[in-house]
């Protein structure tokens, strides 16, 4: 493969950025560049070497020589491995001196543990917390026993992780692991996929992304739903069983539906957890034109350019299955966007089969955090007697106060964005959240000296939840700035609704 004109252009950009010191931007262009270079030539070196160069300039200095023995890997001559192991010698110096790169990452790469045993019959879910079916609610959770503020009650790894693809940013994460990384490695055949080191990229490709390659131009829902059908079948080894239980399902009634979710078996195993979340779909879901001629399109697909079908020809099945693929994406997808700076976003598609059995409160009981491997934390968010029913907000509030306060705005992106018509507390009185206590809430003069002195420590930020909760009498707005702005806080983000609460309380 001849190098690219797109390459050529890349590598001038990102040349001009570094002799400017925008070496954000050059590292940005350098890695643009590799996507568009055959893996293991002399350009992709000199790349490599180029863009460590920059990251060194950035105080990335882990990252930095990662790239430059990339370099001196694939180095084809003597000359430029001796100008490339100089370079290196040259940033280990660097790296040896002290220096003032700073890492808010460190609640993202550290999962938590739960607070409580975990349950028997559910795989991550605290003992505290049992499935229950009520004829109002469906299936939901509640509390068996006494639950603390802070406690962690569920540990859940998605099923499917999907990064959100742009034309305009490169992306700043692994592909696999959602590692926040700068010096990313192409996937060695459809260079469009980046990871974090050569163990992830074997990983990806293994499990799902052999099967991405000859996908890469298809939109971002296609492309998860692809990755969700490699996972729940084993890359086709039990296509035929999800054909089978996608039939099971098409022929149960509604009342055979309702306690069937609860079934530990049904809970534990990855093809029918994530074939489960598609039962409540209603007959116009059946309708969507969109999703029938895609799920059609990829069953052709997968049949005509891989090998993922291994002779099962009924095409039929499979896009019956895709179908059912679809609405599960639609009706549950979980995005996040997990960049740190606001100046670039890195969307991330998620997929918790448990996390979906939480019914939607505009004021719920719980606060989530997303780590490493794309991990969901679920705490809770206030004090919970046994008993009381577990509830997860899903609109993404950290985006907006007015996706707080307002119930017209709340109503409208939930049927939009999750097809769920509200009648949580707030809702069923057409509440608008307002302040409560504003410049009155009585904190502790320790706490607010802590806070003024390190208003990200997330030990502080809980004590000061704990207060407002004991303080208030329904639901309030100080409450639920900050469970919006918690998520982002164990992100390492810094530009957050917190900043709203505490001018809201006379703390900033």
């Amino acid at each position: 493969m001849q190098e690219s004109y797109s390459c050529f252009i890349f590598s001038q950009i990102a040349g001009t950025a570094k002799s400017r010191g925008d070496y954000e931007v050059a590292v940005n262009f350098y890695t643009k560049a590799l996507q568009e270079v055959f893996p293991y030539c002399e350009l992709s070196a000199i790349l490599y070497s180029n863009r460590a160069k920059a990251l060194g300039c950035l105080q990335m200095y882990e990252e930095s020589l990662i790239d430059i023995d990339r370099a001196i890997e694939i180095s084809p001559n003597t000359a430029l491995t001796k100008h490339f192991k100089d370079t290196k010698m040259d940033l280990e110096k660097k790296a040896s001196r002290p220096h003032t790169k700073q890492n808010n990452r460190n609640h993202f790469e550290d999962i938590p543990s739960l607070s409580h045993n975990e349950n028997k019959d559910i795989p991550g879910m605290s003992d505290a917390v049992r499935l229950v079916h009520s004829t109002k609610y469906g299936v939901n959770f509640e509390a068996t026993k006494p639950i603390g503020t802070g406690d962690v009650i569920l540990i859940e790894k998605p099923q499917v992780t999907s990064i959100i693809q742009t034309d305009v940013d490169v992306a700043r994460m692994c592909y696999y692991c959602l590692r926040d990384y700068r010096a990313l490695l192409p996937c060695e055949r459809c260079n469009s996929a980046l990871y974090c080191s050569k163990e992830c990229r074997a990983k990806a490709y293994e499990e799902y992304h052999r099967f991405q390659c000859n996908s890469k131009n298809f939109p971002d829902d296609v492309q998860f739903v692809i990755i969700l059908l490699m996972k729940i079948t084993e890359n086709g080894e039990k296509l035929a069983e999800a054909i089978k239980y996608c039939e099971k399902l098409d022929t149960m009634s509604s009342d055979s539906m309702k306690e069937f979710r609860t079934i530990r078996d049904n809970l534990g195993d990855n093809l029918k957890s994530t074939l489960n979340l598609s039962i409540s779909m209603k007959d116009n879901d059946k309708k969507n034109a969109r999703s029938i001629f895609i799920s059609a399109y990829i069953a052709s697909f997968l049949r005509n350019q891989t090998n993922y079908m291994r002779g099962y020809n009924d095409v039929l099945s499979v896009a019956k299955l895709l179908f059912r693929l679809f609405y599960i994406f639609h009706a549950h997808i979980f995005l996040e966007d997990i960049s740190v700076n606001k100046d670039n976003v890195n969307g991330v598609y998620n997929l918790y089969s448990l996390l979906s059995l939480f019914p939607h409160s505009c004021c719920a009981n719980t606060v989530y955090s997303i780590h490493k491997n794309g991990v969901i934390a679920v705490r809770a968010a206030k004090d919970m007697k046994p008993g009381e029913q577990i509830t997860f907000n899903f609109l993404r509030t950290s985006r907006s106060a007015t996706l707080i306060i307002e119930f017209i705005s709340r109503q409208i992106v939930l049927q939009e964005e999750k097809r769920i018509l509200c009648n949580c507390t707030a809702c069923e009185y057409h509440y608008d959240f307002k302040p409560e206590f504003g410049r009155k809430l009585k904190i502790p003069k320790e706490l607010e000296r802590r806070l003024r002195k390190k208003r990200f420590d997330i030990d502080s930020l809980w004590e000061l939840l704990k207060i407002i909760n004991n303080e208030r009498s329904r639901p309030c707005l100080e409450a639920e700035l900050l469970k919006a702005a918690l998520p982002d806080i164990y992100l390492g983000k810094r530009d957050t609704l917190l900043d709203v609460l505490y001018r809201l309380i006379g703390l900033s």
